[in-house]
């Protein structure tokens, strides 16, 4: 073992050159740590006014202290193993953060390796009458769940919490797994946090790489360098016989400490057009890349050749791939046919394997069980259902390979190096007739070539010998639909026709929302979004169960308001306006992620009615987001006759910079105060 061989040759060196400079280190920075501002396990009467500018009437809870500590010590399989050790206290200020007492501790395990949970210790501290009370956790009501054959989770609530409660838990976790770092989150959607540290001790043999989001500064971050002493053992066999003895060594190694601390953070608020949390939360997370064995460094997952390379390994991913898949075949006969093209037998397998499977789970890439068990039970997560479609592909000799890529509710992973943590999802990509089309069998109602707009966020890898990067950007997809409405004069009432011809996605949200609830609760939902004085008629919903077809809507009406009143004020933007800006806030420092960009258009012809003249007519306008990133434009004109416009917003990208954040705001207010105005009719006497 070439480990144990480098003790021998650099041991003497580490412990007589480095062990007196670190000493005057480690004394130095010490006494210059903060120290948190609580003394976990101890509760005194004066802990349960907390006083915060960031708690205000809508705070529910808050965090007074969370710490995490990870160090490494030597196991049994000649290598190491991580200790993770958590303390959280947290103050419940109402019934609504009575959440946060429910704790879930989630773990990973592979073949006869899992890791453990030890100390776990959980105390409910009550103050009433000018007592202190508390109630622990009974192990009894520690339940542990698996969710599949790699993750469990230990998961308890909290004994005794009510109102004004202080909650306090720690545990430890012990892991084979190195290369599961805990990631750690500083700030959070639910509530404030008022400390919140991570320190980890790293021996030289393990090199991660150290991945930093959000937006806060770090109140403590230090790093140091250190020395320590790792027992590790391994079996071997005693003379060529069955019997094995514990054979253990003593490793030096230098180690890297670092400590980082956030104080005072208010809660994550979720605003509109922010494509989740997790991508702007202020966390850490950390990722092996290499090893060092005392004389060659071994790579982990340093590029995404050695990515493809581990992922086409893998039982729960390529394996099934590079099988022959004999089996599928049967499958095969029932749903394609000798004589069909390229093209129409890739779409029959795409559209069989989409209509005929349901996705359990959006966020796991790889097959829990087997794919003969997926065609048993017409069901399982992502990596089941699209893996299984890449398999036919494949043995139908299509050009196929799986895509990994990370969905938007997880946030970007770098195209340079690659972040397991971050890719939760994959695709097919297949090839015909020199064109690529991606595939995602797990959407309803989405079209063959077609990914839903979570897949829009950046970049992907194609899993393939030649391992290529792909991009998909949301500023790369248009969301185009057309409004057309007709106004005329029939005798003594005003009629008029409604046209919606929808984009690509409000058509399969819509086509959707009618197979959930049904047609007629659609309807009546659509006509109910409409002012009152209309009434609607002949409503009919075209395309409604075809997949690749866009859906048009369209109805009658009629306007009662014309029949009585000397003056009307009337809406030329029927059922379109906007009704509010979807910017409140005034000031915002995430980016504005939207899902595609857009181009909407409404045109009104509209007979004025008998017996009004129009008093009053909204004035022409067009104006311009940042010169050329979008417009507006809202255009009117009339006769005696006639009135015609035509009103259209434009957005020619998706992602917006926090520093675009008020000209995006000011370019919604005007369209929301340009759309609310009216045109005044009055009566001719």
């Amino acid at each position: 073992m070439k480990l144990i061989q480098w003790i021998s040759k650099k041991a003497f060196f580490y412990r007589h050159t480095l062990m007196p400079a670190l000493f005057f280190l480690f004394t130095s920075n010490a006494m210059a740590q903060d120290k948190a501002p609580v003394n976990f396990g101890k509760i005194k009467d004066a802990d349960f006014t907390v006083s915060s500018t960031l708690i205000n009437a809508n705070t529910n809870a808050v965090v007074l202290f969370d710490k995490g500590d990870v160090s490494f010590e030597g196991n049994r399989q000649g290598w190491f193993s991580y200790v993770f050790k958590h303390r959280k206290r947290i103050k419940i200020i109402n019934r609504k953060g009575f959440d946060l007492a429910t704790v879930e501790i989630f773990l990973y395990q592979i073949d006869n390796s899992k890791e453990t949970v030890e100390k776990l210790a959980a105390v409910t501290y009550n103050y009433q009458n000018g007592t202190v009370s508390e109630t622990t956790l009974n192990a009894k009501d520690i339940f542990e769940e698996k969710t599949d054959k790699n993750h469990l989770s230990k998961k308890f609530t909290m004994p005794a919490v009510s109102e004004g409660s202080i909650i306090d838990y720690s545990y430890t976790i012990k892991s084979d797994f190195e290369f599961n770092l805990p990631a750690w989150e500083f700030q959070r959607t639910h509530c404030p946090t008022l400390w919140s540290e991570y320190n980890v001790n790293i021996p030289g043999l393990l090199n991660y790489m150290t991945f930093f989001q959000g937006y806060h500064r770090y109140f403590i971050d230090k790093s140091s360098e250190g020395f320590k002493n790792y027992s590790i053992s391994r079996e071997r066999n005693i003379g060529g016989h069955a019997s094995t003895e514990n054979e253990i060594f003593s490793v030096s190694s230098p180690t890297t400490m670092h400590r980082w601390v956030m104080i005072d953070l208010p809660v994550f608020y979720v605003e509109n057009y922010i494509s989740s949390p997790v991508n702007f939360i202020d966390k850490i997370s950390f990722q092996l890349s290499n090893t060092y064995d005392g004389e060659n460094y071994h790579d982990v997952l340093s590029n995404w050749k050695k990515v493809t390379q581990q992922l086409m390994k893998r039982e729960d991913f390529g394996q099934y791939l590079l099988k022959g898949n004999g089996w599928l075949d049967k499958l095969l006969r029932d749903v394609v046919s000798e004589t069909d093209g390229t093209l129409e037998a890739a779409k029959k397998i795409y559209y069989h394997v989409q209509n005929n499977y349901t996705c359990t789970d959006q966020h796991s890439k790889f097959i829990k069980t087997s794919l003969q068990d997926v065609v048993k039970k017409k069901s399982g997560t992502v990596g089941d259902i699209n893996l299984l479609l890449i398999a036919m592909l494949s043995r139908r000799n299509l050009p196929v390979s799986p895509v990994v890529l990370s969905t938007r509710a997880v946030g970007r992973n770098p195209k340079d190096y690659p972040l397991m943590e971050k890719l939760d999802y994959v695709i097919g990509k297949v090839n015909i007739n020199s064109r690529n089309y991606f595939l995602d069998a797990t959407t309803p109602f989405l079209p063959f070539g077609k990914l839903p707009s979570k897949c829009y966020n950046g970049h992907a890898r194609v899993i393939a010998e030649d391992t290529t990067a792909i991009s998909f950007e949301a500023d790369s997809i248009k969301e185009s639909r057309m409004v057309n409405v007709v106004i005329i004069n029939n005798e003594n009432a005003v009629e008029g026709s409604y046209t919606n011809n929808m984009g690509f996605f409000e058509s399969m949200n819509t086509k959707n929302t009618v197979a959930e609830s049904g047609l007629n609760r659609y309807k009546t939902t659509l006509q109910q979004s409409f002012p009152g004085e209309f009434q609607i008629s002949n409503m009919e919903v075209d395309s409604i169960q075809s997949i690749e077809s866009p859906v048009t809507v369209h109805f009658d009406f009629n306007l009662s308001s014309f029949q009585h009143g000397d003056i009307i004020y009337f809406n030329p933007v029927i059922g379109e306006a906007s009704a509010k800006n979807p910017f409140t806030a005034t000031e915002r420092i995430y980016p504005v992620e939207m899902p595609y960009t857009i181009d909407d258009t409404y045109t009104l012809n509209m007979e004025i009615p008998t017996g009004y003249k129009v008093e009053e007519l909204p004035k022409s306008a067009r104006i311009k987001l940042n010169e050329d990133e979008g417009m507006f434009e809202y255009l009117v004109k009339a006769d005696d006759k006639m009135i015609q416009m035509r009103c259209r917003i434009m957005l020619k990208k998706a992602n917006f910079v926090s520093e675009d954040y008020q000209t995006l705001r000011d370019f919604y207010g005007y369209v929301v105060s340009k759309e609310a105005e009216q045109i005044v009719f009055k009566k001719i006497k």
